[in-house]
């Protein structure tokens, strides 16, 4: 296929409240949004899911954007693609969330081309038509933590995410679990422990977890190791892994039992599959995550979760828990604590360009 037209919008969404973790507090969500035009119509929607600070990589929304608009976008138009795939060899694509959404916009065009859906394109297996939704819950004070899990109980959820920080993350824990001694719980601390809080961290494997995700804030993969080797609680690594190379690292280590895996952080859905074959290869269990993104990026997450050997519900809820519009539709929601996992070509839903120019405050147009 031939890219003839392109288009860059810059969004900016309020948030419908503040989500906290120990890193970064957000009541906006800023990201940048790609469509690709081929010769023959098609269209593919892509998203860079990078943040605006370097709490969660390096990598930052402002950079990415410069990249797009200087390099990538102008090398891509008028350029033939055999496959979105290739693009991944290009020397300008430098920054993994930046690759991701150049990538998902070709894929989803490429796929509604060829009349598929981006995981017929991708894989080759049986999925699942509908997912278990999978709550996170920001850095929160316990009672709002426990009416907020109870909240979500009765609309069906079973497993909860809780973001952690060292001076109070064992006492929610702890508190939650024996309010429900039965509950999916795994804990998320976005490396906030330092060294002289491994003790602290020792006291959650009392807790039965189903993991805990991201601790340390020091060290290497050695430090996950060596804790690893300390704790029963499956540890999992999530913003540690950003290349294939690194979570080789990991399973050679055994410095981990699970990996959360985002589409954005690990730059594309082709990196996606080869971790997931790495991980089915070396038995460690995966399952998917989100990063506050809007549904061209998320319904991307909702499509990989509906492969039969995740781990656990990934971090999916409904559209409206934080935005008052998506701009997909339809919009992704959890009924009785599932959501259903649309079979159309490409992504499998509709983008919403006029919510798209109405969250937008930058748009470019190349051709």
């Amino acid at each position: 296929m031939r890219i003839e037209k392109i288009e860059v919008f810059h969004l900016r969404l309020p948030m419908k409240f503040a989500f906290k973790s120990s890193q970064a507090s957000l009541m906006h969500r800023e990201t940048l949004v790609i469509k690709v035009t081929d010769e023959l119509g098609n269209s593919g929607y892509g998203e860079v899911v990078a943040f605006n600070e370097p709490f969660y990589t390096r990598e930052t929304l402002p950079q990415s954007k410069e990249l797009l608009l200087k390099e990538v976008l102008p090398h891509l138009l008028q350029k033939e693609i055999q496959h979105p795939f290739e693009i991944h060899s290009w020397p300008d694509m430098i920054y993994p969330m930046t690759g991701a959404g150049v990538e998902n916009a070709l894929l989803d065009g490429f796929a509604r081309r060829h009349h598929q859906s981006i995981m017929e394109i991708i894989f080759d297996e049986e999925t699942q038509d509908t997912i278990y939704g999978g709550m996170v819950l920001g850095d929160l004070d316990l009672t709002t933590l426990l009416t907020e899990i109870e909240k979500y109980l009765r609309e069906g959820y079973i497993r909860f995410k809780i973001k952690i920080k060292p001076d109070d993350g064992f006492a929610k824990l702890k508190a939650i679990r024996a309010r429900y001694p039965d509950l999916m719980l795994l804990g998320d601390a976005n490396r906030s422990f330092k060294a002289d809080q491994i003790p602290e961290l020792l006291k959650i494997d009392e807790l039965g977890l189903i993991c805990l995700e991201e601790p340390l804030g020091f060290g290497s993969l050695s430090a996950y190791q060596r804790l690893q080797e300390q704790m029963t609680t499956p540890l999992c690594l999530d913003e540690s892994i950003q290349t294939l190379e690194e979570l080789m690292g990991a399973v050679e280590l055994r410095a981990c039992q699970v990996v959360n895996l985002k589409v954005g952080r690990v730059g594309g859905l082709a990196y996606v599959k080869q971790m997931i074959e790495v991980c089915r290869k070396h038995k460690v269990h995966y399952w998917i995550g989100s990063m506050m993104e809007t549904g061209i990026s998320k319904i991307l997450h909702v499509h990989l979760a509906s492969l039969k050997d995740n781990y656990i519900p990934g971090d999916l809820s409904s559209s409206r828990r934080y935005f008052a519009r998506d701009v997909i539709q339809p919009e992704i929601v959890v009924q009785k604590g599932r959501i259903h996992v649309p079979k159309g070509p490409g992504l499998g839903v509709e983008v919403d360009e006029e919510a798209l120019l109405y969250y937008s405050i930058d748009h470019r147009v190349l051709d």
